[in-house]
């Protein structure tokens, strides 16, 4: 079968598919950090992947870089597991990915971030990233216009916007339900910080790490995950997402 992933192709594909009108390419950024008790700390890495494949297959005439599976998690590393490389680090790695894939000829290159954490460093090269390649549209898409469907989702399931988390909570654990529910341990579904995020709370956290928010690494409520809702999740951001990157291309 045909891939869009271009570490599964072989450089006479990529070559015939860029000749052929695939001048976009998407390639997204995670992370290997605690996502709580029940969620594995590919969750980020995971999603990233999957949701930059979805994205490529709805864009058409797209390929796939690898993606990038630890970013800057720092205030996670006092859990175990969590690794974390530099700001400066991924922002090298990231300034590597644009070089290769713009010497090959892209003219759309488009970065999906799944973690928070990440969005800084990237935002910082991306102008540089721009200046050096006039000719070529370089961006990435990490929440941008995604709140009103989160809100939605809440009304259709009864949920707070603190119940759905911004880290491991109704969300996230469903949408790794769907995904991936080999890899979720839903005996250990847990009620994390579901409070709101106040920029006192955020600033501490940052600074002391996430455990002096939540002990069990939670910011949501996963007691009520499905993988029904994560499906839901999914169909409802696609959408948001396809469009907004259509709306930059």
């Amino acid at each position: 079968m045909d891939s869009i992933r271009i570490d599964e192709l072989t450089w006479v594909d990529i070559k015939e598919k860029i000749e052929n009108g695939y001048k976009t390419v998407v390639f997204g950024v995670g992370s290997t950090e605690q996502h709580g008790p029940s969620l594995p700390e590919k969750t980020d890495a995971l999603q990233a992947d999957r949701f930059a494949n979805i994205l490529a297959l709805e864009l058409g005439n797209t390929l796939q870089a690898p993606t990038i599976s630890v970013g800057y998690s720092e205030y996670h590393l006092p859990f175990p597991g969590t690794i974390s490389l530099r700001k400066s680090t991924l922002a090298a790695i990231v300034e590597d990915y644009i070089d290769s894939l713009a010497r090959h000829g892209f003219e759309n290159i488009i970065i999906f971030i799944s973690h928070g954490g990440n969005e800084e460093p990237i935002q910082e090269i991306l102008p540089k990233m721009c200046e050096k390649y006039p000719d070529k549209k370089i961006f990435y898409y990490y929440i941008q216009e995604i709140l009103p469907a989160i809100r939605e989702m809440g009304q259709k399931y009864g949920l707070t916007l603190g119940e759905i988390g911004s880290h491991a909570g109704d969300m996230e654990a469903s949408i790794m339900l769907h995904f991936a529910p080999d890899l979720v341990r839903k005996e250990r579904f847990v009620k994390g910080y579901i409070k709101v995020i106040t920029s006192r709370v955020r600033k501490k956290y940052r600074a002391e790490g996430f455990q002096v928010m939540t002990e069990n690494g939670v910011v949501g409520d996963q007691t009520k995950a499905s993988a029904e809702k994560g499906k839901d999740y999914i169909d409802s951001f696609k959408k948001i997402v396809v469009n907004y990157v259509k709306k930059k291309l």
